[in-house]
């Protein structure tokens, strides 16, 4: 049986490779279709640069992609509300994925970078 919810792990470093820290750091996740971009979640970053977002399948289907179950993603980094990184599109994540040996779903949380950001000024 297909899953209701999902999880997205994203990791992001500055410019030397360091994890990427600060409050004034948000990161939004998005999923691409062809009207409009879904908002999926947005989410601080830790300590160690990483952020989390659990999301429902609810919101991956809207009225341009109806039944979707294999989101096009992408992540946006803000820095006091200030776009400094847009990364390129994941196509197709499918979390439906499952163990060919359990048959269970092994594909609910999905992990993505390090995104390395330019340096900031």
């Amino acid at each position: 049986m297909p899953a209701n919810m999902f999880k997205v792990i994203a990791r992001f470093q500055d410019a030397d490779g360091k994890p990427l820290r600060g409050a004034d750091f948000t990161v939004k996740l998005l999923d691409e279709d062809r009207f409009f971009d879904d908002k999926l979640g947005s989410s601080p970053l830790n300590d160690d640069g990483v952020a989390e977002f659990v999301i429902p399948v609810a919101d991956i289907v809207s009225f341009d992609s109806p039944g979707e179950r294999t989101p096009d993603i992408y992540f946006v980094v803000t820095r006091d509300g200030r776009e400094v990184f847009h990364s390129e599109v994941v196509a197709e994540v499918n979390f439906d994925a499952t163990n060919p040996v359990t048959g269970r779903s092994d594909a609910l949380t999905k992990e993505f970078g390090p995104f390395r950001l330019p340096k900031q000024t």
